[in-house]
């Protein structure tokens, strides 16, 4: 099972995209604010507020078939668990 570490999401993740948003390049300082913003949302266990609406969004685009693709398993099952556990966490202070 992979174990969240905030410490080192934020050293190896967080700070070198941060330095990004001053990028000259208005593409990379764009999608490096973006990140960041989408970063401390999770960070701060809110991610999960947002997600059953993105989640609704993109299932209507699907097929048929691709709906009986993703149907409920033992695996999405025990994804959607650790996600909900970690997603809820606030992880900044």
């Amino acid at each position: 099972m992979c174990v969240f570490n905030p410490e080192l999401a934020v050293k190896e993740i967080l700070t070198p995209l941060i330095e990004k948003c001053f990028s000259k390049a208005l593409h990379i300082r764009h999608g490096a604010i973006l990140g960041v913003s989408e970063i401390l949302i999770g960070l701060s266990g809110n991610s999960k507020i947002n997600r059953q609406e993105a989640l609704d969004k993109a299932f209507i685009t699907l097929s048929a078939s691709e709906r009986r693709i993703i149907k409920d398993t033992e695996n999405k099952s025990k994804f959607a668990a650790i996600f909900d556990e970690v997603s809820s966490k606030n992880n900044l202070p």
